[in-house]
């Protein structure tokens, strides 16, 4: 207990401002990376909590500052919002076990529901997460490596990125209708799908752009004075 409270201290106060919510780079799905449960079960990553939109949290269990930050923000971010995503952490790091991810679950208490895994392939693992812009490096007592969240679909398309370790309410529920909405493509799904790309973007502003200046232009024509011819003037 007295870890994670000095924990839940450091929590707040480094945790920045807010995560950023960024679009996915690629059209990458989840892989068929296999891994191993806290009670040495098991499972292929795309088999854990089908059927509804994931949040990954990549880790590894003896971090002692992004990992556990992130997930204390992400616990206490979901619980407060209800939104409802699944939540599968995945330790990099081949030296974890699974008594490493329990202790991990216990001295942070996360949530039941949550899956706690370990890669059995740290060369897959890294592929994996390479594809997804995680990149890691190993250094001296653990990794280097970025704060990012993965978001799934629920047939596990990614369909965004969180970066940093506070998460915004309405951050949280765009990303779990982005997610949602990739599985089931209404017009206004596609729409919310499309806006978050930089493409997507670059329109946007080219658009507005073009209005502006039309609109300037328009304004300019109506302020023109107009000439009429005097009726008084006489025709020589």
């Amino acid at each position: 207990m007295q870890a994670r409270a000095v924990l839940v201290l450091w929590l707040a106060a480094a945790a920045p401002a807010s995560a950023v919510f960024l679009p996915p780079e690629t059209s990458t799905q989840l892989s068929r990376l296999v891994v191993l449960d806290d009670r040495d079960q098991a499972h292929e990553l795309p088999g854990l909590a089908p059927g509804t939109p994931r949040l990954l949290v990549p880790i590894f269990t003896r971090c002692g500052s992004t990992c556990p930050l992130t997930s204390l923000a992400l616990k206490d971010a979901l619980a407060k919002t209800g939104v409802g995503f699944r939540v599968v952490v995945l330790s990099f790091d081949p030296e974890d076990s699974a008594s490493a991810l329990k202790g991990f679950r216990t001295r942070l208490a996360l949530p039941a529901d949550w899956i706690l895994v370990r890669a059995t392939d740290a060369a897959k693992a890294r592929a994996f997460l390479d594809e997804i812009g995680f990149r890691l490096r190993k250094a001296e007592g653990g990794f280097d490596h970025p704060n990012q969240t993965f978001v799934f679909s629920p047939e596990g398309v990614w369909t965004g990125t969180f970066a940093g370790s506070a998460f915004r309410d309405d951050e949280l529920r765009a990303a779990w209708r982005r997610a949602q909405s990739s599985s089931h493509p209404t017009a206004l799904g596609r729409v919310e799908a499309w806006v978050v790309r930089p493409e997507a973007w670059i329109a946007i502003a080219c658009a507005g752009l073009g209005l502006t200046l039309g609109a300037i232009g328009f304004a300019a024509r109506r302020s023109r004075p107009t000439t009429s011819p005097d009726p008084d003037a006489k025709v020589r």
